[in-house]
């Protein structure tokens, strides 16, 4: 690289610096606007890891992989950054590549990729890579992930890596007898602040604790994060750069709170489904109590994301949302009981009305020639008898809206952040791909969207169109309390 064009990056704050010394397999960076992450992924992959490896293990030749949710904002964003600091690459703009070289032999490749190109998608399972770097990976989907996580260590060939060696420098074979080859592979993420929710925030051993909850669940092995505080990289942006951010987004906390306070948060991806929520006035500061009343549940029970809500109703007008169950993996029987299980911990002796989705009473055939649904299953297993609710989607979405409405209408117990960040944003309407303006009649169908559903189905029976308390229908059958000896699980 010519002396004249040589950009001097020296200053990373102490959270990147980190980042940069650390040699775990899969590194993420998770902070406000404009705090240097992309910066740093660009050093990364362009300088530091390829001249590392020729280097140390005579590897000159390197291939990755840079995601983004969409092109345009891979050449707006991410691709911009990379191009400021090592501008003198090799543009091949139709095949979206860029080949960067250095003395000695040393090159580089990289390909650019947008989750919104299917032709590109559908090459991804062919690549042969050294690594990956996916900027705002929140908005990537976790399948795509999955991936480009099998497709890095495979470039150069195994064969063309260095063999590993025990401490008195003896060959290492492997449980062939074959040489075994210290394949070094790399996986770089970088984003705003994820919900306490999202994949991300629990897959990492974070080096410093996120500003939010403890993650729950065991990191990934040699998955380290980085989360970096607000402000770190103030001196290389405008003078009162967050300041004035925080004046002009003063009516939206939300929004400060991610993306300048660096806390977690819901990245909004369409147009948001409730147009009344507000967390101040919806979300309850502490724990809320049950009084000992009736229980309202509201049942996703119709396909392979199980979710339920547990509401009370503990004066006219007011409801309050005391607890969310979702799961990603159980069946309907063990969710069923594992919900139950609960509820009978957190509220002893209650009583229970349960809703449900009307297509979870749909009939099914059975291996012994018979037929069920999720509904008989519920119920045999469980002494859960649902009353199916309203299939009409607009009534329910105004039901629960317009109760949100109402002056202390709606109170929704803080542990329930998957329901809370559907509010905020994770149930939306998308944007229809290759628009700025225009959204899909169709609300996405996400991790948001089953628990949304669920309180959809609850709050639909418990009150009319116009806000004021009808009367509640009580199914002709209630469900049971039952205790189950089942492994307790972790909602």
């Amino acid at each position: 690289m010519p002396e004249q064009d040589v950009i001097k990056y020296s200053s990373a704050s102490d959270t990147l610096k980190a980042f940069h010394l650390c040699c775990a397999r899969h590194r993420a960076i998770v902070g406000p606007v404009g705090s240097g992450k992309s910066a740093s992924a660009s050093w990364e992959i362009c300088y530091y890891l390829p001249l590392m490896l020729a280097k140390d293990f005579g590897i000159k030749r390197t291939k990755w992989c840079v995601m983004r949710n969409t092109m345009r904002e891979m050449e707006n964003t991410t691709q911009k950054t990379l191009f400021e600091w090592f501008r003198n690459g090799d543009h091949k703009v139709q095949k979206k590549q860029y080949f960067i070289y250095y003395d000695g032999g040393i090159e580089l490749e990289i390909d650019f990729y947008g989750c919104d190109n299917p032709s590109q998608m559908k090459s991804l399972r062919g690549l042969e890579l050294t690594g990956f770097w996916i900027d705002e990976s929140i908005e990537v989907p976790e399948e795509i992930k999955l991936i480009l996580e099998t497709r890095i260590g495979r470039y150069p060939k195994a064969e063309e890596w260095p063999l590993k060696k025990d401490a008195n420098g003896n060959q290492i074979y492997d449980s062939k007898g074959d040489p075994e080859h210290n394949v070094w592979r790399f996986g770089i993420e970088t984003t705003n602040p994820p919900d306490v929710d999202h994949p991300l925030y629990s897959k990492y051993a974070w080096t410093t604790p996120p500003p939010g909850p403890i993650p729950s669940g065991k990191p990934l092995e040699k998955h380290v994060g980085f989360w970096q505080r607000p402000g770190e990289n103030s001196q290389n942006l405008a003078p009162d750069y967050y300041e004035d951010l925080r004046k002009r987004y003063r009516d939206y906390p939300d929004w400060v709170d991610m993306y300048v306070e660096g806390k977690p948060g819901v990245l909004i991806i369409g147009k948001l489904v409730y147009n009344n929520f507000n967390r101040e006035a919806h979300v309850a500061k502490a724990p809320l109590i049950w009084n000992k009343g009736p229980l309202y549940r509201g049942w996703d029970n119709s396909g392979n994301v199980p979710a339920c809500v547990v509401l009370q109703v503990p004066r006219p007008g007011h409801i309050q949302v005391l607890k969310e169950f979702v799961s990603d993996k159980q069946n309907i029987v063990d969710f069923t009981k594992n919900v139950v299980m609960e509820c009978n911990t957190l509220f002893p002796n209650g009583s229970y009305v349960d809703w449900d989705d009307p297509a979870g009473h749909n009939d099914y055939s059975t291996k012994d020639g018979g037929f069920t649904s999720n509904a008989k299953l519920m119920e045999e297993a469980a002494g859960v008898i649902t009353e199916a609710s309203d299939n009409n989607l607009t009534a329910r979405i105004n039901a629960v809206d317009s109760q949100l409405r109402l002056r202390d209408g709606v109170l929704i117990d803080p542990s329930c952040t998957r329901l809370i960040n559907g509010f905020l944003g994770g149930y939306c309407y998308p944007k229809i791909s290759g628009t700025t303006d225009r959204y899909s009649d169709s609300i996405l169908k996400n991790r948001f969207s089953h628990v949304a559903d669920s309180l959809q189905y609850v709050m639909q029976k418990l009150v009319k169109n116009d806000s004021s308390y009808g009367e509640v229908f009580i199914p002709k059958r209630q469900s049971t309390t039952k205790t189950y000896d089942v492994r307790r699980p972790s909602f």
